[in-house]
């Protein structure tokens, strides 16, 4: 019940910490450049608490998917109407701001994302984990993959031509670019030597092997080490890498599980990779009735197929998050890539549930994902459409170059309605993260006509 608390209360903090460092780019830019600041809100919807300090009117909101911050002058008519907090007829008239402030306050908040991201960069980076790589950890003799030479510790470098550094990105071009029938093309690299194969591919959504009879090799980066198990009795560490498990070398997290079968309550040697250091230690797996498995109490680290990266200088994380969002706002706008993109997008319900099982494997593993989301938020901001920053630049830039403003009324209408279509997909996104987790679409159909009458 502890952890559980724990998990969900840091799911909130880094979440909320996201978006009040955006937030707070915002409003400390527009109160530097002289402008009127209404609200300060972290979450939407209803009040959970509220505080006026020399005029601003500090929030807490209900739901925890955003956040805004009320700036008449840039926004006249806009989010505060959605929130129902308009006071439009109370307001004096205001003095004209510049645009190029106003250029300044709307990129505030991605810019401080992005420096937030670089901090969380440094400290994913102190901790040296393994690079992430497409590599094939086993491959059944019986398979079609087989057949065709496929090899454990064979690397995909590519799929249907474009490059991938991890596990995931081999899935998204699959996803994206494989078609109905998910027919790829992988460009294999077996020791110095590269070649292509066509192969059958699975799909992605579905889970499971992403090729029939091929397994990922999942770096063995141990995550959460469980207080009072095996394993911090004998003094594993989080981020630890196993390498030796009872004088056999692991190959991979998969291995190195099958590995702890074969010694239930039976003290065994181990060696780890901890930082650039090699620690011996001994550890006694315990058989568990409740689960008929053998375990030590830890969780698997890394970030395995995950869209996020937990290798590399800041700066390569920070390309690496930046290109994986790029490359999807690219897939949604080709022809042939579009559908398959719209179908693999989550909303909020998936974005707490990555945190969930981020924070499960690891400290290092969410903050991974934090800086992720913090990359995401800050590309995504920065699209030219009105209820978004980029929108704002786009309604300062006609100003500043026409010498002419956006009517207010043009202004307030176009963000209310781009901010219903905003909230309208994130609710219908909420909704299909929901189905897919739980398949509650299930209660809605229509039983057939035997059962209904049986």
């Amino acid at each position: 019940m502890l952890e559980i608390f724990y998990i969900v209360f840091m799911m909130l903090f880094l979440f909320g910490i996201t978006i009040f460092v955006h937030e707070w780019g915002h409003f400390i830019v527009a109160k530097k450049c002289g402008l009127v600041i209404e609200a300060f809100s972290i979450g939407m919807g209803p009040a959970l608490w509220k505080k006026e300090i020399d005029g601003i009117v500090y929030k807490i909101g209900a739901f925890p998917i955003g956040g805004y911050v009320s700036l008449p002058q840039l926004d006249p008519e806009g989010m505060e109407k959605m929130q129902g907090d308009n006071s439009e007829g109370d307001r004096k008239p205001m003095p004209d701001i510049s645009p190029w402030k106003k250029i300044a306050v709307a990129v505030a908040g991605p810019f401080c994302n992005i420096v937030f991201a670089l901090l969380i960069a440094l400290i994913v980076a102190s901790a040296n984990t393994p690079e992430s790589i497409a590599l094939i950890g086993s491959v059944e003799t019986n398979s079609v993959a087989f057949a065709k030479g496929l090899q454990p510790a064979d690397q995909i470098v590519a799929v249907n031509g474009n490059p991938v550094k991890s596990w995931y990105d081999a899935q998204v071009e699959t996803l994206l670019g494989g078609g109905d029938d998910h027919i790829i093309t992988i460009t294999v690299l077996s020791g110095a030597k590269t070649y292509d194969l066509e192969i059958q591919a699975n799909d992605p959504k579905a889970g499971g092997y992403l090729i029939d009879g091929v397994s990922e090799a999942i770096p063995c980066v141990l995550g959460r080490v469980t207080p009072g198990s095996p394993a911090a009795a004998a003094g594993i560490e989080p981020d630890d890498v196993v390498k030796i498990f009872a004088g056999t070398p692991v190959v991979d997290w998969a291995h190195f599980t099958e590995l702890v079968q074969e010694y239930p309550d039976e003290a065994v040697s181990m060696t780890v990779l901890r930082g650039d250091a090699l620690v011996e230690l001994a550890v006694t797996p315990e058989y568990d009735e409740g689960m008929d498995r053998t375990l030590i109490g830890v969780s698997l680290g890394g970030s395995g197929a995950m869209p996020w990266t937990l290798s590399g200088s800041p700066i390569e994380q920070i390309k690496t998050d930046a290109s994986s969002i790029f490359r999807l706002l690219k897939a949604l706008t080709t022809k042939g890539e579009a559908k398959n993109a719209a179908g693999g997008l989550g909303g909020p319900v998936a974005i707490f549930t990555m945190i969930w099982f981020a924070l499960k494997m690891g400290i290092i593993n969410a903050l991974g994902l934090i800086r992720f989301i913090n990359i995401n938020l800050a590309v995504l901001n920065l699209l030219p459409l009105p209820v978004l920053d980029g929108g704002h630049v786009c309604f300062a830039l006609w100003e500043g170059i026409t010498r002419r403003k956006v009517h207010p009324k043009v202004v307030g209408t176009l963000v209310n309605i781009f901010a219903i279509l905003l909230i309208s997909a994130m609710l219908f996104l909420s909704w299909r993260d929901v189905d897919r987790n739980w398949n509650v679409s299930r209660f809605f159909k229509k039983a057939p006509a035997a059962e209904a009458a049986e």
